[in-house]
């Protein structure tokens, strides 16, 4: 189910001098073909390594993870759980890192073990507290959620069953503005990525939602589909997407694209049968 890819898919995105500049997207309801929901990671670092990963927590859901190998004690950036909970992260672009938050609750693996629904997501508010500083994209099969966690334990969710819900790296709701740096490629990816939700009259597929995910209007530092400009610039490593219909199991599809390695495409059906293949041949690492 793990495929090494030949040619060069040119995929993805932005956040101007920025090292955690990553972009989310999702839509529900009505703004899906066939219903249901859709949500996109597309992650951007200086170059780091990314694979996918089956978890099995001994008093959780199980899920399937995009995890970052530069941070093992934290490693899971985009995921699904056998409940069909997707759950992607981003970080706010300026200097408040995980790691200046000791103890704090790694809340992208929190909310995959715990959590079977955007409701049960919406109910963790202890979760939320215990968090450091992080943007959350959510879906199930019905609704899509936004949650945005800074510093001093503040706040904001954004929840719908009809329509679209974007981010990138700064704050977007009004009471949380003073936690924003100053502005830079997080904000022309937002704009670019919310442009293209926008113009869209009819409703969405996976094959558009991957379309945007290789956007490269905005150049290589800035652009949804990134490439950066010379080496110390961050680039785009791999994308997350889910496809949860409004009947029927979800799909993933993943693109990976490790420095120095194969490209390589993931694409799943996420049937019973599916997660109990995965879990018995370890079919990742």
């Amino acid at each position: 189910m793990v495929l090494a890819l030949s040619f060069c898919l040119p995929f993805f995105l932005a956040g101007a001098g920025l090292a955690h500049s990553c972009t989310l997207f999702a839509a529900a309801g009505s703004r899906v073909e066939g219903g249901g929901t859709l949500i996109v990671k597309n992650r951007d670092r200086t170059p780091r390594q990314s694979a996918l990963e089956f978890f099995t927590p001994a008093d959780g859901f199980k899920y399937l993870a995009l995890v970052a190998l530069d941070t093992p004690e934290d490693p899971a950036v985009a995921g699904i759980n056998e409940k069909g909970l997707a759950v992607v992260d981003a970080l706010p672009g300026h200097p408040n890192e995980a790691a200046a938050y000791p103890g704090a609750v790694a809340l992208t693996q929190a909310l995959l073990s715990r959590c079977a629904s955007v409701e049960d997501v919406l109910a963790c508010k202890d979760l939320f507290r215990a968090s450091y500083p992080v943007f959350e994209m959510v879906a199930d099969g019905r609704r899509i959620a936004a949650i945005e966690i800074a510093p001093q334990g503040r706040v904001a969710v954004t929840v719908r069953d009809q329509g679209v819900l974007c981010h990138t790296n700064h704050y977007l709701a009004p009471r949380l503005q003073d936690a924003n740096g100053k502005p830079g490629g997080s904000s022309i990816r937002y704009h670019r990525i919310l442009q293209l939700l926008s113009r869209q009259a009819c409703p969405f597929s996976l094959e558009d939602f991957l379309a945007f995910s290789q956007d490269r209007h905005d150049g290589p530092d800035n652009s949804i589909c990134r490439s950066g400009s010379n080496p110390g610039e961050p680039c785009t490593l791999a994308t997350w997407i889910v496809a949860h219909p409004a009947a029927g199991v979800p799909r993933v599809w993943v693109k990976i694209a490790n420095p120095g390695e194969p490209q390589e495409l993931v694409n799943l059906q996420l049937t019973p049968d599916m997660w109990a293949k995965v879990l018995k041949e370890k079919m990742f690492r």
